[in-house]
């Protein structure tokens, strides 16, 4: 005889046992992740302190292991591995099953297998042990994914107090699920899924040029491209812009640089004198001179900056050029879709 009412009670039971399942599951696999890194990175750490080991000592290692597991375990990889034991070698991982061991007696209290790898890896950029452990705990407790982890962190601006606060969310908040867990390139690179594309900052990039493009190009703006990543020669060698516009109403170019985290005064004077070069070609050509726009991406904010060669002009090319505001916008709608389906970003 059934034990449920109706229909309902039996598809929630299902629910409850399939959710709790998905979770355990989840949970081993971060726990045997955990595991064996830290192992590994102890294992790295003992072997380069015992051997006085060269500057291509994780080269060589990563090439040996490259014969079963590919590239999944870089050079980089295998350095954050080490630091990772190195940071956290006084949090030894869960015990398997009930094996006996010394680290079993230790009483040391273990890493969390709630969080994943991802997590202990953005972490491990917090100096202040203690500060680090607050946030592990503020991670734990709230559920944070690994990429609100990362736009915390971001936001703070170094005040690791900040990133327990309530910082105004970029992105609407949502906690971990199983399609984060699923397209987490370290998890996929630990369980050994075929590789496939998977999304680095210079993808990412490249992605918002591409969208970039379609929308300057689109009709009424009287923008049309010259050329996709123009070599230009310039003192101390060539320099590539990104993208280059041709303005019919200014009879002007309009170069487009765009940057993976902030853009710094250095940035702002190789586009200057990258200005100056075109201005004078321009000049010879009888074409006025050019404008630029800086573009600064980022996961929790970003900036762009106009740039003109000649400031008498800058009015009348700002009535011309799309707004600055609009552009961002256009982005960062752009960068919030691609994120929300790729939501982690490898290291390159």
């Amino acid at each position: 005889m059934t034990r449920f009412n109706n229909y309902r009670d039996l598809v929630e039971s299902l629910q409850r046992v399939l959710s709790e399942s998905r979770r355990t599951a989840l949970k081993a696999v971060n726990a045997e992740m955990l595991r064996a890194y830290w192992e590994m990175g102890k294992a790295l750490s003992e072997w380069a302190e015992e051997k006085e080991v060269s500057a291509g000592f994780l080269e060589e290692v990563a090439t040996g292991l490259a014969s079963e597991f590919g590239s999944a375990f870089s050079a980089k990889k295998l350095s954050s591995i080490m630091k990772f034991f190195n940071e956290y070698a006084h949090r030894p991982p869960l015990i398997r099953f009930r094996e006996e061991t010394e680290l079993a007696e230790s009483g040391l209290r273990p890493l969390d297998p709630g969080l994943s790898w991802s997590h202990y890896a953005l972490m491990m950029h917090v100096a202040d042990t203690n500060a680090r452990y607050e946030v592990e705990r503020k991670v734990s407790r709230e559920g944070w994914a690994a990429s609100e982890l990362e736009r915390r962190l971001n936001a703070s601006g170094g005040n690791i107090s900040e990133v327990a606060s309530n910082v105004p969310a970029f992105d609407e908040r949502r906690t971990p699920s199983a399609e984060d867990f699923a397209v987490d390139p370290n998890v996929q690179a630990f369980m050994g899924v075929p590789e496939r594309q998977s999304l680095t900052e210079s993808i990412l990039e490249r992605a918002l040029l591409d969208h970039l493009q379609r929308f300057l190009l689109e009709p009424g703006r009287e923008l049309y491209l010259v050329e996709r990543q123009k070599r230009m020669e310039m003192k101390g060698g060539a320099r590539y812009i990104d993208l280059v516009f041709y303005s019919r109403s200014l009879h002007a170019f309009l170069l487009v640089e765009m940057i993976c985290g902030d853009f710094s005064d250095e940035d702002e004077e190789k586009m200057t004198r990258m200005l100056e070069c075109v201005a004078k070609e321009s000049a010879l050509a009888d074409e006025n001179p050019p404008a630029a726009l800086l573009i600064a991406l980022s996961r929790s904010s970003g900036r762009m900056k106009y740039l003109f060669a000649s400031k008498e002009r800058e009015v009348e090319y700002r009535r011309a050029l799309p707004l600055e505001e609009d552009i961002a916008l256009e982005i960062q709608r752009e960068q919030k879709d691609i994120l929300r389906r790729y939501p982690h970003l490898e290291d390159e």
